[in-house]
């Protein structure tokens, strides 16, 4: 049976909704176009969870580009506008992309799929992209015969920059992608024979395609006598990705306020409150429309605050109804898109007294989707009304504090503040746009407790919410004044027991007991010692490698040969702006290259660095029993390297040096790194790294032998 994760995005589904609304959302042709776009991703197996197939869906990105270039990009369906795409009469092409592209995994997969289409002026055009598999996809069939020659058997495949292990009991498929530079899978069978000998065979695969699936049963021969390669035979039945199932996805229920926001809710005086409607619109037919308020059973005399409209009784929908609330239904059984469009009128509202009605809706469509929201109502004769605070909006030094304003012609409002416990406000400069009242408090003390409220002329709000300040937290020895012996390098910490900090040297410095970082009375900021970075080759001969000096807030794990496996990052939850501090960097020629680090050729002038980065933890990793935010690998084969646009990254700012850097008197000079937020700082960190390296391509074992850095006294600047 075929499979495919169909993907109905908000825009695709919303073309129902143009004659349903045409009446109050009129559709105006300018030589333009509409566009709804919903894509298909065809997967090769039935999805392993509701959670799995989530994750596809919120994890396509779609672009349209013309001629000219990229016109319109969405980072998921569901930024897709509801009402569709306008576009220039012309001719695009969609594309599409899901899921993550990794060199080799058992987990993740790839999906891209492109579709030419034509706008033409006035017209609707649906576009449905198919996203197939890109992955090369392998799986592993051990015949029973093999348990008889040989123990401890697995077969590994390998490209050149990931590589893969079947275990006898692994069932699962593993997905390799083809990159340019080898379109080749080199497998290896090994195992112990049983006179105890070792067992290898090697074979390849060779030019694997995209959507292709390669079965590899692996068999004893049992008509062979020679001793080693001919035990096994190998058969490799190549075939194109069969899709199993259909699941269908389709964009959740949506509610939202008609010509108003529902976020701000509905306030004034009582009698004063004009009628509001919530436009509720699901991608199939609507099964349910849940709605509740404390009060319905006194201003419906409905006998309770709650009712459901579709299954209620003709007598209830009629009190419903002469209450001030009704509705109009509408279902496109050829779209399979439903439309309700929610009146509260006025003669609802007047029923109320002063005070806060929170009126919950829940919608339920045939796809089991369901959407909340909460419209609140708050009915008061007071000119202004303080709102609680989002954590967001609290920082080490400054706060965002708002308020509603009830009354149009109210006296300016201002919203005041003060440290918890004292007796006195403090008014801050205040900003009114429409209802909303807003102030931005600064000049606060970190980890410290305040509150706030708004004021209108003779009238100070009743209500007083409170936040706290988060804490202007500093990276642990940032001064480098403590270091510690371990094995038999020093690292930057009072103990073992407390690390902050460490070096990638770890791997390199036991060649000639040598490390490239450690702590230095050259050149001091204050304090007794700064760090130095010093690139060099470290070993005898050809027995060796270059290793750029570096230092980062992390782990060093474990060596992998001459190579390193770092745990980058440490837990951190506060929101820098800047790093500052004070360095010395010198570079020297670059002579050590590599044509997978292309930035840096023979002959060029080395590179110092300095980067800081805010993480969450949507991409934590293990190894050897604990997890990491990010895990490093510099090996080659298994290279896995920071990369600051990842969708963990929440902030990261950087510093590079290309010439000597210093103070005129040849000492260390200030430097500032500006941390850049991806979303606004509206989302706090779990984890935060600072990383240091003499030689910028240092992961790559890029440099300059000689290149020099030295920091001290690192400051983290919180506003």
């Amino acid at each position: 049976m075929k499979h495919s994760v169909k993907l109905l995005a908000a825009g695709c589904i919303a073309a129902a909704a143009l004659s349903a609304c045409s009446s109050e959302e009129p559709f105006e042709v300018k030589g333009e176009g509409k566009v709804f776009i919903s894509t298909t991703l065809n997967s090769d197996v039935k999805a392993r969870s509701r959670a799995t197939v989530d994750e596809l869906r919120e994890s396509t990105k779609i672009w349209i580009s013309n001629s000219t270039g990229l016109v319109r990009h969405f980072d998921t369906p569901a930024d897709l506008p509801a009402e569709g795409i306008k576009l220039v009469a012309g001719t695009y092409v969609a594309e599409a992309w899901a899921g993550d592209s990794v060199p080799a995994s058992f987990d993740d997969r790839y999906f891209k799929g492109r579709q030419e289409f034509t706008v033409t002026r006035g017209s609707n055009t649906a576009v449905e992209i198919t996203c197939k598999i890109a992955n090369s996809v392998v799986k592993v069939v051990w015949d029973s015969s093999v348990a008889d020659v040989l123990s401890d058997y697995k077969l590994t495949v390998a490209n050149s920059q990931g590589s893969l292990e079947f275990a006898a009991d692994e069932t699962r498929l593993g997905y390799f992608m083809r990159n340019s530079r080898d379109a080749n899978l080199n497998c290896t069978v090994s195992g112990t024979l049983l006179n105890g000998q070792a067992y290898t065979k090697e074979f390849t695969i060779d030019d694997i395609q995209p959507a292709t699936q390669y079965t590899v049963t692996v068999r004893c021969n049992e008509t062979s006598t020679e001793i080693g390669g001919g035990y096994l035979t190998i058969e490799v039945d190549e075939t194109e990705v069969v899709v199993e199932d259909e699941v269908v996805i389709v964009a959740a229920p949506s509610i939202e306020g008609f010509n108003f926001d529902i976020n701000e809710g509905v306030r004034g005086e009582q009698g004063t409150l004009p009628r509001r409607s919530l436009w509720i619109k699901t991608s199939s037919k609507m099964t349910a429309l849940e709605l509740s308020c404390p009060a319905f059973a006194s201003s419906l005399s409905i006998g309770g605050n709650d009712f459901e409209v579709f299954g209620m009784s003709e007598a209830i929908k009629q009190l419903v109804n002469d209450g001030g609330i009704n509705w109009v239904y509408t279902y496109d059984n050829v779209q399979d898109f439903s439309t309700l469009k929610l009146n509260f009128e006025k003669a609802f509202f007047d029923t109320l007294t002063n005070g806060e009605y929170p009126i919950s809706v829940k919608v339920t469509d045939a796809n089991g989707k369901t959407a909340s929201a909460v419209l609140n109502v708050v009915v008061s004769d007071d000119p202004a009304t303080t709102q609680p605070i989002d954590l967001m909006d609290v920082y080490s030094h400054h706060a965002t504090v708002t308020a509603v304003l009830n009354q149009a012609d109210a006296e300016t409002p201002v919203m005041k503040y003060r440290k918890y416990g004292a007796s006195a406000w403090t008014a801050a400069e205040t900003t009114v746009s429409g209802t909303t009242i807003s102030a931005v408090v600064s000049g606060l003390e970190a980890s410290t407790k305040y509150e706030y409220t708004v004021a209108s002329g003779e009238f100070t709000c009743s209500t007083i919410y409170s936040f706290t300040t988060e804490d202007a937290k500093q990276l642990p020895n940032n001064s480098f004044d403590s270091w510690v012996k371990n094995d038999k390098i020093q690292v930057p910490a009072a103990s073992l027991d407390d690390m902050f900090w460490d070096s990638g040297n770890t791997a390199s410095a036991p060649l000639m007991n040598v490390n490239p970082t450690e702590p230095s009375t050259d050149f001091v900021h204050s304090g007794t010692y700064s760090v130095r970075l010093k690139s060099q080759y470290v070993g005898l001969g050809i027995v060796g490698q270059f290793a750029a000096g570096n230092i980062f807030v992390g782990e060093f794990i474990r060596t992998d040969g001459m190579n390193g496996v770092i745990g980058w990052g440490r837990e951190w939850t506060s929101r820098p702006t800047k790093l500052r501090g004070w360095a010395r960097y010198t570079p020297a020629t670059v002579n050590y290259t590599n044509s997978d680090y292309p930035a840096l050729g023979s002959g060029d002038t080395d590179k110092g660095t300095v980067y800081v980065a805010l993480l969450d933890n949507s991409k934590s990793q293990s190894d050897s029993g604990k997890t990491y935010p990010v895990i490093i690998k510099t090996k080659k084969a298994d290279r896995q390297l920071f990369d600051p646009n990842g969708s963990n990254v929440i902030g990261f700012g950087q510093i590079i040096w290309d010439a000597d850097f210093k103070a005129e008197d040849g000492g260390l000079a200030p430097f500032e790194i500006t941390i850049t937020y991806k979303d606004g700082v509206t989302v706090k960190p779990s984890f935060i790294c600072v990383t240091a390296s003499a030689s910028i391509g240092g992961d790559y074992f890029v440099g300059g032998e000689g290149s020099l850095l030295y920091l001290d006294d690192l400051e983290l600047v919180y506003e």
